[in-house]
């Protein structure tokens, strides 16, 4: 009975590449021309090794090998011939090595070779940004901190969402002269990502264990093999470069950050030749120590200190796609593997670490539940463990401020650069791969921002990724769900972490701004007016249940009032499912519909009805003929516009970079006067100088208590408030300052007042002033159109939960006045003798 076989879905050099890896394997085994049993299972074992993934890993043990042969006995011939013709292209597509899922998998899952050498091509391309030398900075800190204090072990992490760029970080280690062996254990049905796994330390590290004895056998073996391997390689090395330590090094880095390097293939076979090795040669913890030992003794000008101070690190064993480490079957891997790295850290002064790196924050567990030690990496109580590392930069590939027109920066060429460096750097591996690179990264960007590749609205996670990459959404700290949620927000939907608590029980995280994400988000909550109600139902709801943070005084619901409103009105230009408007340009230079100007004009058309500007008059028409607006999402602030600091950018620059990254400002609790700014961009010809000088402000106050009262409050927003713009400044343009008064029962544009022109000298800070009161369509016209129904109660819901209720009964009433001290400045919020009256019976 012949072997069936499956179609093959490798190219030629693949192939020459994985027989070479096995030939070389094989001279190391020293297998004879004519093959017996166990010749073929370690024949077989090769092959699977060397297929980087793509044959099913669980023959990759002896027994197993053994035991598939047995089951198969025309396998054996299959293995004689290939050995005979040292090609192993049919042993590759035999069925009974695919993995599990082979049969739902094809070439459109996985990355081509071509893309796969341009993506390593590019991890040799200039390094941007300072996260190296603040990851260098962490670990020197580590470091210190582990020798003055109690910490479990030398092991720490990289903890951040998808593109970010950790494994070039690990990677890059070695510029700064570091010995860096880096091995990535994703899963071995990963197929679309890239480095490609390393089968290897991923079977050693990953698979095929039953018992807790097991496991801390073979993680004592693995490390053994590694201090093993690295002491004879490297010395091999030092005797090449003439007993030059720091040369040797570097060439050794040099071959082993190669990924798929002949050089890696050898090292890590090996490995596995010791870790076989019967016992008790190289499985228990004193073996361990002691090779670890020889290994530091051996290079003595690495690893000893130049100076007490010298805390750079000299070796990192970085294990990027970690978490599979902690998949807990009948116990948490990670735990085992972490006590191991502990035992031989204490046992050699030496700033040698292992680094864990994965977008999952399991791997650190930043986010775990105190006091539950056993699912913390660590089952120690009275040893710390480092926090994550999270700095990995931001904007890597944005060009400089000067070096585009105000005018052109919807354009896709433009914005994509802005935010993690991924989008910006597939544009030449999908042009290898023979696939149209905008079309492609839209859908990555799509499929990873909702972590499927379908979007439903239904699923909570998904729904605050759309949401939450534009509108600015926190996550309440308080929440019983909270930590699950930033955990798969990291983990599967971009969000970025920005810092971990050190005891690890909370982390800070967000979405910054990255407006190619957030054009991709847009698009898909209005693919169809029913996905965008599924999707503000799911908010209401995480809302009611204390998820979502609202804010004070109804800022969510001013964001999303505000910049749903200008989606609305920008697919009134376009159809609903287009992204690009080749209008201006083609490819890379067409724009992003929801980046593009639009005129205030139309947007004030759109947002408060066709007769606004009748209403403002003629000199607030005319004044802002020629203003735009571009904002495609909002950025949250931590401190005042201005404040007293020596880098303070001047309000025109300020409002410049939003309106390049077609950001909208929410601004902190804090801020006097407004609470939120929208950049205005002037077009007018007569207008001349910098785009700085063409710039404005929309300046939003946000009410949300339903209370009166507050009419004066619009005439205190000044753009020249100290915390704004400063006393000083003048500008020739005009700026509108907006209450918008959401809570009020009255609805309405109470008052929409500019200023006469004057005829004798020039007016600056010229103010468009209007009063909006309520939240419907009385107010907000556009929200009296067809299919936003939904819309409108989501709105109103987010400003009703805004408000405290007043109690029916004045007894009560007055009882939770006292509760409620400084919330107004009257008597029964401010006279607190009055909770301790005695009242009469």
């Amino acid at each position: 009975m012949t072997l069936d076989v499956v179609q093959d879905i490798l190219d030629v050099e693949t192939h020459r590449k994985f027989d070479k890896m096995v030939n070389e394997t094989c001279t190391v085994i020293n297998l004879t021309e004519t093959l017996d049993n166990l010749q073929r299972i370690f024949l077989l074992m090769a092959i699977i090794d060397s297929s980087e993934g793509h044959l099913d890993s669980r023959y990759n043990t002896t027994k197993a090998a053994a035991e598939l042969i047995r089951t198969h006995p025309k396998l054996s011939d299959v293995l004689n011939t290939a050995w005979k013709d040292q090609s192993y292209r049919h042993v590759r597509n035999l069925a009974i090595l695919q993995m599990p899922s082979a049969e739902s998998y094809t070439q459109s899952d996985a990355l081509t070779p071509a893309m796969k050498q341009e993506l390593a091509r590019s991890l040799g391309t200039t390094y941007r940004g300072g996260a190296l030398d603040a990851f260098i900075e962490y670990l020197e800190n580590n470091q210190r901190k582990f020798e003055q204090s109690k910490y479990y072990g030398k092991f720490c992490s990289i903890v951040q969402s998808s593109g970010t760029g950790k494994t070039r970080l690990m990677l890059e280690l070695v510029k700064k002269d570091v010995l860096v062996l880096y091995m990535n254990l994703r899963p071995a049905q990963d197929k679309s990502g890239f480095p490609d796994r390393d089968p290897i330390p991923a079977m050693l590290l990953t698979e095929y264990y039953t018992t807790t004895e097991d496991y801390s056998t073979r993680c004592c073996a693995f490390f053994t093999a590694i201090f093993r391997t690295l002491r004879d390689t490297l010395s091999r090395e030092v005797q090449n470069a003439a007993g030059d330590e720091q040369s040797a090094v570097r060439q050794w880095n040099k071959d082993m950050s190669t990924l798929g390097s002949t050089q890696r293939h050898k090292f890590f076979t090996q490995v596995k030749t010791i870790v076989d090795q019967p016992p008790p040669r190289s499985s228990g913890p004193e073996e361990m120590k002691e090779a670890y030992k020889e290994m530091i003794d051996a290079f003595p000008k690495l690893f000893n200190r130049k100076h007490d101070e010298d805390n750079t690190p000299k070796l990192v064993i970085a294990m990027d796609e970690g978490h599979p480490l902690h998949e807990v079957k009948n116990f948490r891997p990670s735990t085992i593997l972490c006590r191991t790295i502990s035992a031989y850290s204490q046992s050699v002064k030496a700033s040698v670490w292992v680094v864990f790196g994965s977008t999952n924050s399991t791997v650190a567990r930043f986010a775990s539940p105190q006091p539950d030690f056993g699912s913390a990496r660590v089952s120690v109580k009275e040893l710390l463990v480092f926090p994550p590392f999270s700095q990995l930069g931001w904007d890597q590939f944005a060009c400089r401020l000067k070096d585009i027109r105000a005018t052109d920066v919807a354009k896709l060429s433009h914005i994509i650069a802005f935010g993690r460096p991924l989008w910006k750097s597939l544009k030449l591996v999908y042009e290898c791969g023979g696939l149209d690179p905008i079309q492609e990264i839209q859908n990555l960007a799509r499929h990873k921002l909702c972590g499927a590749s379908t979007y439903d609205p239904g699923t909570t996670n998904q729904s605050l990724a759309v949401l939450g990459q534009r509108f600015a959404l926190d996550i309440g700290f308080g929440h019983s769900e909270a930590i699950e949620h930033v955990e798969s927000l990291v983990a599967s939907h971009l969000r970025v972490c920005i810092t971990v608590t050190e005891d690890r029980t909370w982390s800070f995280t967000t979405y910054p701004s990255e407006p190619y994400l957030s054009c991709v988000a847009a698009n898909i909550l209005h693919e169809k007016s029913e996905v965008r109600d599924e999707t503000l139902k799911v908010l209401m709801k995480t809302v009611n249940n204390g998820m979502i943070d609202m804010g004070q005084s109804g800022e969510l619901a001013s964001r999303m009032l505000w910049l749903l409103a200008k989606d609305l009105l920008v697919r009134t230009y376009h159809s609903l499912d287009k992204f690009l408007d080749e209008k201006k340009g083609r490819r890379w230079e067409a724009e992003l519909i929801d980046c593009q100007e639009v005129s205030v004009w139309d947007f004030f058309k759109f947002l408060f009805g066709s007769d606004f500007w009748t209403k403002a008059g003629q000199s607030a028409t005319t004044a802002f003929k020629a203003a735009y607006v571009n904002f495609s999402h909002w950025v949250s602030m931590d401190f005042n516009i201005r404040g007293n600091v020596l880098d303070q950018l001047d309000i025109k620059q300020w409002t410049l970079r939003h309106w390049h990254r077609t950001s909208a400002v929410q601004c902190c609790h804090n801020q006097p006067s407004i609470d939120k700014v929208i950049p205005i961009y002037f077009k007018s010809p007569d207008l001349a100088g910098r785009d700085e000088d063409h710039v404005s402000q929309i300046l939003i106050c946000d009410k949300s208590q339903g209370q009166t009262g507050f009419a004066d409050t619009l005439d205190k927003i000044l753009r020249t408030n100290n915390s704004i713009a400063g006393e000083n400044h003048q500008s020739p343009l005009p700026y509108i300052a907006i209450l918008a008064d959401m809570g009020l029962t009255q609805s309405g544009l109470h008052r929409i007042e500019f200023p006469k022109p004057s005829s004798t000298q020039p007016v600056y800070e010229q103010c468009l002033r209007i009063h909006a009161c309520g939240m419907n369509s009385d107010t907000y016209r556009f929200l009296g159109g067809s299919r936003l129904g939904v819309l409108n109660e989501t709105l109103q819901f987010l400003v009703k939960r805004q408000q405290v209720p007043m109690n029916s009964q004045p007894l009560v009433q007055s009882v939770q006045d006292r509760v409620e001290f400084g919330s107004s400045g009257t008597e029964q919020h401010m006279v607190w003798e009055k909770g301790g009256v005695i009242i009469p019976y």
